[in-house]
């Protein structure tokens, strides 16, 4: 007891004598403004200074915008000296397991940017908890929140708040209403990604949050709390200290980038930093002057163009728009990329076994099971019944990448792709996935092969850089180094590579792309692969978007034109603009100009990989689908009625069961309600306990199959064994199972609903599907759920696949509404002899198993836009 008692005033003792070595300055440190270089570490690119601040007295700031910003960032800002123990607990405890949080009050912020550096030592941080206490004893609390609300960075260049009221509501800060102190108070954690003119949904996210603790803190009522409304926020203006002209964009990519790694905007603009870019000065510029100079002069025209060094992901050039920070960023916002995305179709095909010499139907129109009847036409109905993938990229034929996709399945290309360096995201919204107000919003269609889904001309250039790079991806990044006036450095990462494509797939690839580069003219004297695309408008004979995209080994460019408003886009002679005119003349110049005196870099020998004998030339095309099933056998007709008919609806559960089955079981058995699960034979081993309560409660048992894999290309034998390996899965945990119904997973069906009626099990469709994988929240299917409700419909929901959460708060609040407005719940018809489950095949691992199976495809009709 005596030695522990020592030990504690020895430490006591230490932390006296440290604490009295830190001085607190009299004044705060003076503003220095940063320099960004180019990859050179000389020539400057821009400097960022701290123009734009006025202070004003903590009185001018109303109550209720004060009360937003502690809410947001110090809900007990009175409570304590200048530290939160229970904040540096949290962080502690969860640095400890690995993640990270920050524990700083707003005494501790304003220390730290008055007096300190923002490296990210052991020694600053002590240095910044002893300031804050003897800052909290020199000054009132009144007097530090007043000086935290003038210095802080609020975005848009703005330094304090009466220059952010400004910047946003172009007001003054006396006149600033509680909605809006809210947003001033979410920006504050990140003044890029909170900016609703950056990312909306993510803004308002955040200002919700704001507003909601304020009421729990009683700060606000919970009446006035939800009928707050996000207000109306001015759009970006070139303000005093925004840089005009296109590096501006770069700027802002650079602050982005930072902030991930740590360093703040507040710090970028004060802080005196040398910023070494990965921006290379003669590539950079020659990009403007090609870019202004041939696009931004045309009337109605923008553009966009992205190199990237393929070995290390550094971007060498960056065009997104002509006017400056702050503005629509072209380079990092998705457009369609048309048939530039074929060649990352391609590599999926070859990394899934199908070689670039395999012969597919490119015959125009065609007609597939999944576009329900909407026939898919190549460009000016080019025809090529048994074509290589090969010739199929040349002549920049969409059916048989279409083809291709719908073999390979649509989801399972979207995670090849992202694994190459497609955003899986932009704003918040998930990428090559329909959108609300599309066929089927949330899920990946074959018209991926296309290019119809939108991409960023930056995301393109990283994903054709891992094809050059052979296959390894390296993130893509603005920032060399960085270092204070002190000569400190912050550490900068290494870049992230990791290998995604193997190399003789990417090798094959290449192989393709350059077989088209020899045919629409390369960068003189650098072998090269290049590939070109057109995106439709419309159902016309004009384009909305043009595209060139191609690499050699040291470098992978994109250039993308489109126009300043959605509509067709002409060339100077007036036609329709097309991928392979002026953005392939754009590409072939700056990557010849970029390349000059640099000696040809040889391109890899192929790796034909992959089979030739999968394709479908020749294949007979002759069923039709059921509108609304997706199934291509005309004479199986899919159940998507209850048993009872009239005012009922039955419940059915895909892709369990999960840990949520419990909980979904608990909600049936208080309301007496028997419904049906499809369960997937993966989740019924991981869940056996789970199965045998779905037995003993009696509910209906669906074969969702083995592994949810795509059926619709697998054999009739390959169906059967997984249907069969499904069912001795379910006998395993349950003896007395029996299994009623079969629903193909993905609802893209082949041969499986003939496959799954000889085996006596009902193909099981459904007419209401809410969408619960990705509604935002409970209330937003529960809504979805009763607008789509039919009489003796089958709704489809789902217990397993990812956080089920809302879905189980939704069936909370949709069962006793449901209840209450007269429905009555039921199980599917039955159209075939149902038997005990008992296994017809041997099971064997179905052929189609893949670790890049994803978010299943779902049948819908066409978007009528055709890309090439």
């Amino acid at each position: 007891m005596v030695s522990m008692t020592v030990v504690m005033l020895m430490l006591t003792g230490a932390v006296v004598i440290y604490a009295a070595q830190v001085p607190l300055p009299d004044d705060p440190q003076v503003p220095q403004a940063s320099v960004l270089y180019y990859r050179d570490g000389h020539t400057v690119l821009a400097r960022l200074g701290t123009a734009n601040r006025t202070d004003v007295p903590l009185s001018d700031v109303p109550e209720s915008v004060r009360d937003a910003i502690l809410a947001a960032e110090d809900r007990g800002y009175y409570d304590h000296r200048g530290l939160s123990t229970r904040g540096i607990a949290r962080a502690a405890w969860a640095n400890l397991f690995g993640g990270s949080q920050g524990a700083s009050t707003i005494t501790q912020q304003y220390v730290r940017n008055a007096y300190l550096t923002q490296t990210r030592t052991v020694r600053r941080k002590a240095n910044e908890m002893v300031l804050s206490v003897k800052l909290e004893r020199r000054c009132s609390k009144d007097e530090i929140l007043q000086r935290y609300l003038n210095t802080i960075y609020f975005g848009r260049g703005a330094y304090g708040i009466a220059a952010a009221a400004k910047a946003y509501f172009g007001t003054t800060t006396d006149r600033l209403t509680v909605a809006q102190g809210a947003v001033l108070a979410s920006i504050i954690k990140d003044p890029w990604g909170y900016d609703p003119a950056v990312d909306l949904p993510a803004a308002q996210r955040r200002w919700r949050w704001v507003v909601n603790t304020m009421a729990s803190l009683s700060w606000l009522d919970n009446v006035s709390a939800r009928r707050l409304a996000y207000p109306d926020v001015l759009s970006p203006s070139a303000a005093a200290e925004s840089l005009r002209g296109p590096n501006g964009l770069i700027v802002d990519a650079v602050e982005r980038e930072l902030s991930r790694r740590g360093i703040s905007p507040q710090t970028l603009r004060t802080a005196g930093l040398n910023v070494v870019t990965t921006i290379d000065h003669d590539t950079q510029q020659d990009a403007i002057d090609r870019m202004t100079g041939h696009v931004e002069t045309s009337a109605g025209l923008r553009g966009a163009l992205v190199s990237v060094d393929p070995a290390t992901g550094g971007v060498r050039a960056y065009y997104g728009g002509r006017r400056g920070q702050g503005f629509y960023d072209d380079a990092g916002a998705p457009h369609p990329p048309a048939s530039t995305f074929k060649p990352l179709v391609l590599a999926a095909g070859l990394g899934e076994g199908v070689s670039y010499l395999s012969r597919w139907d490119g015959s125009s129109p065609r007609v597939f099971p999944d576009r329900l009847g909407a026939p898919l036409h190549n460009r000016g109905g080019a025809q090529c019944p048994n074509c290589t993938l090969d010739e199929s990229m040349m002549r920049s034929l969409n059916t048989p990448f279409y083809a291709l996709a719908t073999h390979l399945g649509a989801a399972r290309v979207r995670r090849w792709t992202i694994d190459m360096g497609i955003s899986p995201a932009y704003g918040g919204v998930s990428s090559m996935v329909d959108v609300k107000g599309e066929p089927r919003p949330g899920r990946t269609r074959a018209d991926i092969a296309l290019g119809r889904y939108p991409v960023s001309p930056a995301d393109l250039a990283s994903a054709y850089a891992t094809l050059a790079a052979g296959g390894i991806r390296a993130d893509r990044h603005f920032v060399e180094s960085v270092t204070g006036i002190g000569g400190e450095s912050w550490r900068i990462r290494p870049t992230a590579t990791v290998r995604v494509v193997d190399r003789a797939v990417a090798a094959d690839v290449t192989t393709v792309l350059h077989h088209v580069a020899e045919r629409e003219g390369g960068p003189g004297g650098h072998p090269a692969a290049l590939m070109t695309g057109t995106q439709q408008w419309g159902n016309t004979a004009d384009n909305q978007d043009a595209l060139a995209a191609g690499y050699t080994p040291q470098l992978a460019t994109v250039v993308w034109i489109g126009g300043e408003r959605p509509g067709p886009i002409r060339d100077a002679g007036g036609s329709p603009m097309t991928g392979d005119g002026l953005p392939a003349r754009l590409w072939r110049g700056f990557m010849a100009q970029a390349l000059d005196g640099k000696p040809p870099a040889r391109l890899p020998a192929p790796g034909h990989v992959g089979s030739t004998s999968i394709g479908d030339a020749g294949a007979a095309r002759a069923t039709t689908p059921r509108p609304g099933t997706g199934t291509t056998t005309q004479e199986m007709t899919l159940v998507d009625r209850t048993r009872s008919g009239g005012k009922t609806v039955a419940l059915t559960f895909d892709d369990g069961p999960s840990e949520y089955t419990g909980q979904v079981l608990d909600l049936l058995a208080q309301y007496g309600i028997t419904a049906t699960f499809c369960m997937v034979g993966d989740q019924v081993k991981d869940h056996p306990d789970a199965v045998l309560r779905l037995v003993a409660e009696g509910h209906a048992l669906c074969n969702h199959s083995m592994h949810h894999d795509d059926l619709s290309p697998m054999t009739a034998a390959q169906v059967s064994s997984d249907l069969s390996a499904m069912t001795a899965a379910v006998l395993a945990a349950a003896p007395d199972a029996r299994i009623d119904y079969f629903r193909a997973p993905y609802g893209s069906w082949g041969s499986s609903a003939t496959v799954g009626a000889d085996l006596g099990l009902t193909p099981l469709a459904w007419t209401v599907d809410p969408e619960d994988w990705n509604r935002p929240g409970a209330d937003a299917i529960v809504q979805a759920a009763q607008e789509r409700l039919e009489p003796g419909g089958i709704m489809l929901l789902h217990d397993g696949g990812g956080d089920r959460t809302q879905t189980v708060h939704a069936l909370r609040t949709l069962i006793p509404q449901l209840l209450d407005d007269g429905w009555a719940f039921d199980l599917p018809a039955v159209t075939t002899a149902t038997a005990t489950a008992t296994p017809t095949a041997t099971p064997t691992p179905t052929a189609s198993a893949s670790a890049h199976t994803e978010t299943p495809v779902v049948p819908t009709p066409a978007p009528r836009q055709q890309a090439s």
